[in-house]
């Protein structure tokens, strides 16, 4: 197993803090979160382009082939939903995908493979059916994540099975583990290539999201800007 931090952003936390978010982020990561239309939207993006900052530690970002963001060989992958902006950080090519979990309609049974649609059935009730349905879609968002080339295949034709044994998943070629974690109301997964993932989970403030860890000293609403 190999640690994958994860850290965990309420995005609530920073409604009273987006007129300073000029200030706060580079030009390219305001004029993205600008571009949407509704507030929401624009915290889930703040929180996101905040947290990646966070976790950089004033090293310079680049970006890989893929688009996927890097800092003198840590990887990272973004995700948010809901409440939660969540970024995963790890020391090889990983990819994270949070989901708040709320009725879903008919279109899963497309979404899953057979044998996924059936481990999803055999759930007692209908919570657990639901917990399992996103623990499955959430594992193939974050594989796709992970290799980072898209649903280059349907969803229905991405199997993630078996979900409870910690084995490696084939998957364009290479393989990857993937660990799930259950938030209440909603499901995280995480990939990493080539090994199984150790989730270390770690809910961030606001206080704590703009400290500079080296000199303590609080940064906002100066962050030291990364491109």
């Amino acid at each position: 197993m190999r640690e994958v931090m994860i850290t965990l952003l309420p995005v609530d936390c920073l409604r009273s803090h987006l007129g300073d978010a000029a200030r706060l982020l580079p030009a390219a990561r305001y004029e993205k979160m600008m571009r949407y239309r509704q507030e929401e939207d624009r915290l889930r993006c703040f929180a996101s382009s905040l947290l990646l900052q966070k976790a950089a530690q004033g090293r310079s970002i680049s970006y890989n082939e893929e688009g996927k963001p890097l800092a003198e060989g840590k990887f990272f992958n973004l995700s948010h939903s809901g409440a939660y902006a969540v970024l995963a950080e790890a020391d090889s090519s990983v990819g994270v995908d949070i989901e708040k979990m709320v009725s879903y309609g008919d279109w899963v049974r497309e979404a899953l493979t057979s044998s996924e649609y059936e481990w999803m059935l055999r759930g007692k009730d209908e919570s657990e059916r639901q917990e399992r349905f996103y623990r499955l879609w959430t594992r193939k968002e974050s594989l796709v994540k992970c290799e980072g080339h898209g649903f280059s295949l349907s969803p229905g034709e991405i199997s993630t099975m078996p979900v409870a044994e910690k084995k490696l998943i084939e998957y364009a070629g290479k393989a990857y583990g993937i660990c799930s974690l259950n938030l209440g109301n909603y499901m995280l997964s995480a990939a990493l290539l080539g090994m199984q993932p150790l989730l270390m989970m770690h809910e961030i403030s606001w206080d704590e999201l703009t400290m500079d860890k080296a000199t303590n000293v609080k940064l906002a609403p100066d962050l030291t800007e990364s491109s």
